[in-house]
């Protein structure tokens, strides 16, 4: 089969959406399905050549420009007349102007909404809405994200797919000393958080948690493993006079690596759809905090393999982390249990089974658009 998968950018393979994309190409095409990628706008990565197909560079401005809207159409008139049926697209422009073009080019149009609409506007919600009657499926990645689209964006549910974002079972899990962080003693605790240094992720609230805690007289480190401007973050961890507590590790390949040198994973964002950091803590056996927000009660049960905390609420992450810092055998029931529920559940294997499924319960449909 065919499939035309369309996104605004694609500038980090490492990042959460892309990742999960960049699973699901390689998956199709090792079942030899032929896939055509294209962008809005390029990037350093994509002009690399580095991703594993071929790319096409639409060069789409400005969302508002009818210039944009027919190159999509005549774009989606190309993959037409070369066979191709569906387009599955992702991210926010392309969400907008690809359902009603690439459908009136006679290609059923795919969505995936893989966040919790921190990017909503009023224009976007009123756009969306009305480009949506074209959508033919939206895929989410957690529930969550499914009940927010149904409300905001006016999609019916029969038209929503969850599909859980998948990972390898059996990936290599490397041991040792990791980046630049100093050495800590046997009775020094390691808390870390993958993340982007971005204010959504709130990692200022887990800065001061950790301030806390030393204050508490706790023996712990703090490790950020993330990208971003990191100005910021070194001001209030200088404030708050945290510089032999807090390290910021910058963005790794391998974050997995980094996370087996943690105790305790955190993650404290204000909104998340499906969290790939909290999946990839649970395979390294790590008990964990995070914020309750949307996807995230669907893979953490509060007192079980972690606990679940509200946004922004200072006293009461610093509490929970105080709570694994002082009960040992607490922290490894927790991993433990969290290891065996992702253990399967959240496989590549299943992932991109879902999406053939889907693919192909469309494509007919397609065909006689």
């Amino acid at each position: 089969m065919k499939l035309s998968i369309i996104m605004d950018s694609y500038a980090n393979p490492h990042a959460g959406t892309e990742s999960q994309v960049l699973k699901l190409v390689h998956g199709l095409v090792a079942k030899g399905w032929d896939v055509r990628f294209a962008v809005f706008r390029s990037s350093d990565y994509i002009k690399s050549g580095r991703f594993p197909v071929a790319v096409d560079d639409l060069g789409i401005g400005r969302i508002s420009d009818p210039a944009s809207w027919l190159t999509i159409f005549r774009y989606g008139r190309r993959l037409r007349s070369e066979g191709f049926s569906l387009a599955h697209c992702f991210f926010n422009d392309s969400s907008v102007i690809c359902p009603p073009m690439m459908r009136l080019a006679g290609l059923a149009p795919i969505i995936s909404r893989r966040d919790m609409g921190f990017w909503y506007t009023g224009g976007y919600q009123k756009m969306l809405r009305l480009t949506g009657r074209s959508v033919k499926a939206a895929i989410c990645n957690s529930q969550a994200v499914a009940e927010m689209i149904q409300t905001v964006e006016n999609l019916p549910a029969q038209k929503i797919h969850v599909i859980y974002n998948g990972y390898p079972e059996t990936e290599h899990q490397k041991t040792g000393a990791k980046g630049d962080a100093a050495e800590t003693s046997k009775d020094t605790l390691v808390i870390g958080i993958v993340a982007n240094l971005r204010p959504i992720k709130r990692i200022e609230d887990l800065i001061r948690a950790l301030g806390m805690l030393v204050g508490f007289g706790h023996k712990v480190e703090l490790r950020v493993v993330g990208g971003g401007e990191k100005a910021p973050y070194e001001t209030l961890i200088a404030e708050l006079g945290l510089q032999a507590h807090v390290h910021l590790l910058g963005s790794q390949a391998e974050p997995e690596t980094f996370i087996q040198d943690f105790d305790i994973a955190v993650l404290c964002s204000e909104s998340e759809g499906f969290s790939n950091a909290i999946i990839e803590y649970m395979r390294c056996g790590k008990p964990v905090v995070c914020t309750r927000t949307g996807g995230n009660p669907e893979i953490v049960s509060d007192g079980l393999n972690g606990y679940l905390v509200q946004v922004g609420n200072l006293a009461e992450l610093a509490d929970k982390l105080a709570t694994l810092i002082e009960h040992p055998e607490l922290r490894e029931t927790m991993g433990r249990e969290g290891a065996a529920r992702v253990r399967g559940r959240y496989s590549i294997e299943t992932m991109l089974a879902e999406h053939i499924a889907l693919y192909q319960s469309l494509a007919p449909e397609a065909s006689q658009a």
